[in-house]
Protein backbone atom coordinates (compact mmCIF):
# COMPACT_ATOMS: atom_id res chain seq x y z
CA UNK A 1 0.00 0.00 0.00
CA UNK A 2 1.46 3.50 -1.04
CA UNK A 3 2.72 5.37 1.51
CA UNK A 4 2.63 9.59 1.22
CA UNK A 5 5.39 12.04 2.68
CA UNK A 6 3.84 15.48 2.17
CA UNK A 7 6.33 18.74 1.85
CA UNK A 8 5.23 21.44 4.25
CA UNK A 9 2.91 23.27 1.76
CA UNK A 10 1.18 19.83 1.02
CA UNK A 11 0.25 19.42 4.49
CA UNK A 12 -0.85 22.97 4.79
CA UNK A 13 -3.31 22.82 2.01
CA UNK A 14 -4.35 19.78 3.24
CA UNK A 15 -5.71 20.52 6.41
CA UNK A 16 -6.73 23.63 5.10
CA UNK A 17 -8.47 22.47 2.59
CA UNK A 18 -7.14 24.82 -0.08
CA UNK A 19 -5.33 24.31 -3.46
CA UNK A 20 -5.27 20.80 -3.11
CA UNK A 21 -6.68 18.72 -5.89
CA UNK A 22 -9.52 17.20 -4.04
CA UNK A 23 -9.20 13.55 -5.66
CA UNK A 24 -5.89 13.60 -3.91
CA UNK A 25 -6.97 15.30 -0.42
CA UNK A 26 -9.14 12.68 -0.77
CA UNK A 27 -6.75 9.57 -1.09
CA UNK A 28 -4.80 11.34 1.51
CA UNK A 29 -7.67 11.31 4.11
CA UNK A 30 -8.39 7.64 3.42
CA UNK A 31 -4.28 7.10 3.86
CA UNK A 32 -3.67 8.95 6.26
CA UNK A 33 -6.92 6.78 8.79
CA UNK A 34 -4.30 3.53 8.22
CA UNK A 35 -0.83 5.68 8.86
CA UNK A 36 0.24 5.76 5.61
CA UNK A 37 0.03 9.68 5.50
CA UNK A 38 4.26 10.60 6.58
CA UNK A 39 4.92 13.99 7.62
CA UNK A 40 8.70 15.25 8.05
CA UNK A 41 9.63 16.98 11.66
CA UNK A 42 11.27 18.86 9.03
CA UNK A 43 7.72 20.14 7.66
CA UNK A 44 6.75 21.15 11.39
CA UNK A 45 9.71 23.06 11.69
CA UNK A 46 9.89 24.97 8.40
CA UNK A 47 5.72 25.11 9.39
CA UNK A 48 6.89 27.75 12.61
CA UNK A 49 9.55 29.16 10.57
CA UNK A 50 6.89 30.59 8.28
CA UNK A 51 4.85 31.56 10.86
CA UNK A 52 7.60 33.55 12.45
CA UNK A 53 8.24 35.42 9.34
CA UNK A 54 4.87 36.03 9.13
CA UNK A 55 4.03 33.97 5.76
CA UNK A 56 1.29 32.13 7.21
CA UNK A 57 -1.00 32.77 9.94
CA UNK A 58 -0.67 30.09 12.66
CA UNK A 59 -0.78 31.63 16.48
CA UNK A 60 0.67 28.41 17.98
CA UNK A 61 1.91 25.58 15.82
CA UNK A 62 2.81 23.45 18.56
CA UNK A 63 -1.47 23.06 19.01
CA UNK A 64 -1.53 22.91 15.65
CA UNK A 65 0.52 20.23 15.63
CA UNK A 66 -1.07 17.95 18.38
CA UNK A 67 -4.65 18.79 16.28
CA UNK A 68 -2.97 17.47 13.51
CA UNK A 69 -1.56 14.41 14.77
CA UNK A 70 -5.36 13.60 17.07
CA UNK A 71 -7.70 14.13 14.06
CA UNK A 72 -5.59 12.27 11.48
CA UNK A 73 -3.39 9.03 11.54
CA UNK A 74 -0.70 11.42 10.71
CA UNK A 75 2.83 9.04 11.48
CA UNK A 76 6.04 11.94 11.74
CA UNK A 77 8.83 10.73 9.94
CA UNK A 78 12.16 11.94 11.74
CA UNK A 79 15.18 12.86 9.76
CA UNK A 80 17.84 10.21 10.71
CA UNK A 81 21.76 10.65 10.20
CA UNK A 82 21.74 9.16 7.28
CA UNK A 83 18.99 11.21 5.39
CA UNK A 84 20.56 14.42 6.21
CA UNK A 85 23.85 13.21 4.51
CA UNK A 86 22.04 11.89 1.44
CA UNK A 87 19.77 15.16 0.93
CA UNK A 88 23.27 16.95 0.29
CA UNK A 89 24.43 14.14 -1.85
CA UNK A 90 21.63 14.87 -4.12
CA UNK A 91 22.20 16.62 -7.46
CA UNK A 92 22.04 20.58 -7.50
CA UNK A 93 18.58 20.69 -9.17
CA UNK A 94 16.94 22.28 -6.40
CA UNK A 95 18.95 23.91 -2.97
CA UNK A 96 16.00 24.42 -0.41
CA UNK A 97 17.80 22.74 1.97
CA UNK A 98 14.09 21.51 3.33
CA UNK A 99 12.67 20.23 0.21
CA UNK A 100 16.25 18.20 -0.58
CA UNK A 101 15.29 16.34 3.51
CA UNK A 102 11.90 15.47 1.93
CA UNK A 103 13.27 13.93 -1.31
CA UNK A 104 16.41 11.87 0.90
CA UNK A 105 13.09 10.53 3.26
CA UNK A 106 10.94 9.97 0.87
CA UNK A 107 13.62 7.67 -1.20
CA UNK A 108 14.42 6.56 2.50
CA UNK A 109 10.99 5.36 3.23
CA UNK A 110 9.68 4.66 -0.28
CA UNK A 111 7.10 7.14 -0.21
CA UNK A 112 5.49 8.87 -2.92
CA UNK A 113 6.47 12.65 -2.27
CA UNK A 114 3.20 15.14 -2.28
CA UNK A 115 3.82 18.69 -3.54
CA UNK A 116 2.93 20.93 -6.02
CA UNK A 117 7.04 21.97 -6.82
CA UNK A 118 7.64 20.52 -10.04
CA UNK A 119 11.16 20.44 -9.88
CA UNK A 120 11.19 17.21 -7.77
CA UNK A 121 10.46 14.94 -11.14
CA UNK A 122 14.02 15.86 -11.71
CA UNK A 123 15.02 13.59 -8.91
CA UNK A 124 14.57 9.88 -8.26
CA UNK A 125 11.75 10.03 -6.39
CA UNK A 126 7.71 9.42 -7.33
CA UNK A 127 5.60 12.62 -6.93
CA UNK A 128 2.23 13.62 -6.85
CA UNK A 129 0.69 16.58 -7.76
CA UNK A 130 3.29 18.55 -9.72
Amino acid sequence: MTRFLLDTHAVIHWQIGTAMPPALADELDVASRSGRVLVSTGALWEIALLARKGRIELDDVSSWKNELLAATGVKLAIPQVDDMIASVALPQHHRDPFDRLFIAQAQALHAVLVSRDAVFAAYDVETRWA
